[in-house]
């Protein structure tokens, strides 16, 4: 069994390399998820936000799809340069092997339960077989906990190595910019395991009852953010909802911890960069959206926000 434990945190560490540890949160938001926040008509288009304020140069804000088609890999004139002319990046989390190996080892039970005595011979049935799709094997799947499989089941197969975070991280490094975070590894895992046990559960429950729709889905965000309609990708995400009691439930649970909070937590993290000036951020484009995104709390704290692209 623990050789089955060491591969399934390397297997782990190999798959999140393509989902670069934030598409986990982001993914199941926009993908599985209804956030229930209402519209600011300002925020409903637009990817790159200039950020103004006091005597600090101009930074910018660019919202992200966490994905490798090459589609929205090849970064439009105008964010590209705004990125080769910023002092710093700023992006969710650290990129780095020891981030990517801490959440790895976090998604595998350690303490003597497995998967299915955790949700149930029924449901442990439905995911298997989907696993198995992923290139997990059954007595590897075993090991992990209900919200990782989930994570995992969210987000499309993808090169690891052309995600369109990582594509930025990479042009920065290579320009020799610092790179700062504005979350945590234990932070992101803590929007999940702070779920109790039974939504863990449910949660992995529309990963699977989703997983045959999830192309469909990603073609469709693809297209929004093409023409950085946000509001569209809002709606697209909405879809998923069965107008279910506990459907809704569990919307208004997530959208709180994986969209809100973090809004606010992001926009309070920000204001160092924004203040030396100069900063390029990159964050899911979907914080950006809603009158909680991350845009209007800016706007709160006194910076001015305009759109450029």
């Amino acid at each position: 069994m623990q050789q089955f434990a060491t591969w399934a945190a390397s297997f782990a560490l190999t798959v999140l390399t393509a989902l670069r540890v934030r598409a986990a949160a982001t993914a199941l938001a926009t993908l599985v998820l209804v956030p229930a926040a209402a519209p600011a008509q300002r925020f409903e288009r637009g990817l790159l936000w200039r950020i103004e304020g006091g005597s600090a140069q101009p930074s910018h804000v660019f919202g992200t799809i966490h994905l490798s088609d090459p589609r929205v890999t090849k970064l439009p004139p105008a964010v590209a340069r705004e990125l080769n002319e910023a002092r710093s990046l700023t992006v969710e989390v650290g990129l780095g092997a020891p981030n990517l190996f801490a959440l790895a080892n976090r998604m595998v039970f350690s303490d003597g339960r497995d998967l299915p005595g955790e949700v149930g011979p029924e449901l442990y049935g439905k995911t298997a077989p989907l696993g198995e799709k992923l290139g997990i094997p059954e007595p590897v799947l075993r090991l992990f906990k209900p919200w990782a499989v989930a994570v995992l089941l969210s987000v499309p197969q993808q090169n690891p190595e052309e995600v369109l975070d990582l594509v930025i991280a990479r042009s920065a490094a290579a320009q020799g910019k610092p790179v700062h975070e504005l979350e945590s590894v234990d932070e992101q895992v803590a929007t999940f395991e702070g779920l109790s046990e039974d939504d863990q559960i449910a949660l992995l429950r529309r990963a699977v009852d989703n997983y045959e729709r999830l192309p469909r889905t990603v073609g469709r965000l693809i297209e929004a953010y093409l023409v950085r309609d946000l509001a569209a990708m809002w709606r697209i995400s909405e879809e998923s909802d069965d107008g279910s009691v506990e459907a809704r439930r569990l919307n208004e649970i997530f959208a709180r911890r994986l969209l809100e909070g973090r809004n606010a937590r992001m926009a309070e993290r920000m204001q160092a960069r924004l203040k030396e000036g100069k900063a390029f951020i990159a964050i899911g484009a979907l914080h950006l959206y809603g009158s909680r995104g991350v845009l209007p709390l800016l706007e709160r704290r006194g910076w001015r926000v305009t759109r450029i692209y």
